[in-house]
């Protein structure tokens, strides 16, 4: 048999015997059972690779050359696993930085989930979508609840028409007339929230739709961090 695969069946049998024999801590010696894992698969990984090259018959240089390479790939793959959250959130920055009004949605290493608005101007604004139309929302924590435009509300697939505008609101422009409307479906970047109520406002008496705190409380919490605002599922 190839000395190689004695090699490879030697790590396969010492690494089971040692998660047999190592009890239900979840570490063996210095090491999480994970990072043992990952170590065992590597050694595999390795040892496959320079059977691979011992048996093309390639000289020791040429070997060696191959050898360094897939190496370092091998450790970019590596560093990247390890820092993939970092990488997802640097990332993440350098997207809304270039595209203003993005909602970059990020998730964490336990899963949670994790939206970054960049900030326009004076105020943070977001697209969005509305019943799955895709719109614009600008964040304003001092509305209780979120208000659509009567030309998004249309766009979303709701009749002005039919709707009662008997509803008072205060805008930065003055008192709007608005009308309540229930059922919809609100998202931002990947944050979903189904069955949500709204106002809309009626036409000309808003400039844009507003994000209102009835979004902002179902949320786990949101932080301001300079000119980043984070929305916390």
């Amino acid at each position: 048999m190839n000395p190689f695969a004695f090699i490879i069946f030697g790590i396969l049998g010492a690494a089971l015997l040692i998660l047999v024999f190592n009890g239900n801590d979840g570490t063996i010696g210095p090491m999480t059972d994970d990072q043992f894992a990952r170590t065992v698969y590597l050694g595999l990984f390795g040892a496959v690779l320079a059977a691979g090259l011992f048996a093309s018959g390639q000289r020791f240089g040429q070997m060696a050359r191959q050898a360094g390479i897939w190496l370092a790939l091998l450790i970019m793959l590596v560093i990247g696993y390890e820092y993939r959250f970092e990488l997802q959130e640097s990332a993440a920055r350098v997207t809304s930085g270039l595209v203003p009004g993005t909602a970059v949605t990020q998730t964490s290493a336990n899963g949670d989930l994790s939206v970054t608005i960049q900030r326009h101007g004076r105020h943070f604004e977001t697209a969005g979508t509305v019943n799955g139309s895709r719109q614009n929302f600008l964040v304003d924590t001092g509305a209780s609840t979120i208000v659509l435009t009567e030309a998004n509300a249309s766009k979303a697939g709701i009749d002005p028409e039919t709707l009662n505008y008997r509803i008072p609101v205060a805008t930065a422009n003055g008192t709007a007339m608005a009308a309540r409307v229930s059922g919809l479906e609100i998202a931002i970047g990947g944050i979903v929230r189904p069955n949500m109520i709204a106002l809309v406002a009626k036409d000309g008496q808003l400039s844009s739709n507003l994000l209102g705190m009835n979004f902002l409380d179902t949320l786990h919490s949101f932080e301001v961090q300079r000119d980043r605002m984070v929305l916390r599922n």
